[in-house]
């Protein structure tokens, strides 16, 4: 995480140093028409061009890179990351347990009212659930990650057999974001003299690949499963008091607050507008909803009348 705030710090002054270098030169207008057509001095902190047809100055050596000079912002701490990882998680194994058992609790209530038959198939589907969802997001967490490395290992083998083109790659990446040629150029060749900076950039800016979070695939599979079987029970608990449509009605209704509330959970502790947020997860769950009525409701009514 640490290069890409660099290098957002390090784009964002060069963006300030071209507003700088504009406003230099609307005074500079202004006291030359004042001054009888004498030219301003620029201040001796605005940057100096140079030719766009110079060559590149030549790779940086082994030597350790200067301390940035742009004061930076506050830091995630590992364990704000880690909080911020495992709420994913958890909304993730939650929402997907709730929709699912929802629609197959609601499909399978139509049919019949034997709470041996509901209470048995919202337990099996949970527990299949739950082991499914975990599975899921340890082998997706695996692949992404394996994906990932492979790639970083085949852009660091290109940097040291051609570092010249790797580095005009990357200066050509900057120059399509706006900066000038020379701004680019600079800023690449003071990131590149860090290694793991310029493999990093390379990956985001050339391949649009960004590095996999940094948690164990059994941690947010573990979380995963067990979010996943907590919400598959709130659609369940209803039909161990009731039958009918009343266990449905307290089946809709619990599984709304709750998923309304994790939406708007989410988006208070990330970004976005939590009744929006809330609402598109309540949305989701009543389509599951009616999608597992209208095949019960289907079967009971035509099918098998």
């Amino acid at each position: 995480m640490r290069h890409r705030k660099i290098v957002k710090q390090v784009i964002a002054h060069a963006y300030r140093e071209k507003r700088a270098a504009r406003t230099a030169k609307k005074e500079d207008a202004k006291t030359t028409a004042t001054a009888s057509n004498v030219r301003a001095v620029p201040p001796p902190s605005q940057p100096v061009s140079t030719a766009s047809n110079e060559p590149l100055p030549p790779l940086p050596d082994s030597t350790p890179p200067k301390p940035s000079p742009f004061p930076g912002g506050k830091t995630l701490t590992q364990n704000e990351h880690t909080i911020a990882e495992d709420l994913h998680d958890w909304i993730l194994g939650g929402q997907d347990g709730i929709v699912n058992l929802l629609g197959t609790m609601l499909g399978v209530a139509v049919v019949t009212r034997d709470p041996t038959i509901l209470i048995v198939t919202g337990l099996a589907s949970a527990a299949a659930e739950a082991v499914s969802m975990a599975a899921v997001a340890f082998t997706s967490m695996r692949a992404s990650q394996s994906y990932y490395e492979s790639q970083r290992e085949h852009q660091r083998r290109l940097i040291i057999e051609n570092p010249a083109l790797q580095r005009e790659i990357l200066i050509d990446a900057y120059e399509r974001r706006g900066l000038a040629k020379d701004e680019a150029t600079r800023i690449v060749t003071d990131l590149i003299r860090d290694q793991n900076v310029w493999l990093e950039m390379l990956m985001e800016e050339h391949l649009h690949l960004y590095a996999p979070e940094k948690v164990k695939p059994t941690r947010s599979a573990a979380i995963v499963g067990t979010a996943s079987a907590i919400g598959s029970m709130i659609p369940v608990i209803p039909f161990f008091f009731m039958v009918g449509y009343p266990a449905i009605i307290i089946a809709l209704l619990s599984s709304a607050i709750v998923l309304f509330g994790g939406g708007a959970l989410s988006a208070k502790l990330t970004i976005g507008d939590w009744r929006k947020r809330g609402m598109e997860l309540v949305t989701i769950a009543m389509i599951a909803a009616g999608a597992g009525f209208g095949i019960g409701w289907l079967f009971t009514h035509i099918i098998i009348p």
